[in-house]
């Protein structure tokens, strides 16, 4: 399946990858699409050589090229990058996300739903520990 193919398959996902422009407080770009790499790092908040290597792992998809053979990328691949820097700010792993990325680049419902309850599951694991973690830290504001 071409990378067009996957990317036109994809969109069909969106619903998994969200927008998460407000959790990343975009500064307000203005953005027009197909984005360089550079505007799409930009617009993650995030670095060039940290697209690459997503791009490299099939975490981000490339679906165009210009010309001169430079990478141009859509607004899925924006909402991907993002949902990537979301999920690694709450302390998920990419290992921990990668399933799900891979079950919708090849177009797998069955998978994305296998790959989104595994993550649901990592995302509860955190919230328990993170509720255990303010407890003790309301047990020590009070001996203080």
């Amino acid at each position: 399946m071409s990378k067009a193919a996957v990317s036109k398959d994809v969109s069909r996902y969106f619903e998994v990858i969200p927008d998460l422009a407000a959790f990343m407080d975009a500064d307000g770009l203005a953005l027009e699409f197909p984005l360089t790499i550079s505007q799409l790092a930009k617009a993650a908040r995030t670095t060039v050589h940290t697209v690459r290597n997503y791009v490299l792992e099939n975490l981000v998809l490339c679906p165009e090229h210009s010309a001169g053979g430079f990478g141009l990328y859509d607004q899925c691949a924006l909402n991907r990058l993002r949902f990537i820097r979301a999920a690694r700010a709450a302390a998920l792993l990419i290992l921990d996300i990668k399933p799900l990325l891979y079950a919708i680049n090849e177009g797998d419902q069955q998978a994305c739903k296998a790959a989104m309850r595994e993550l649901q599951s990592k995302i509860d694991e955190r919230q328990a520990y993170l509720q255990t973690l303010d407890s003790h830290l309301s047990e020590l504001r009070q001996l203080a």
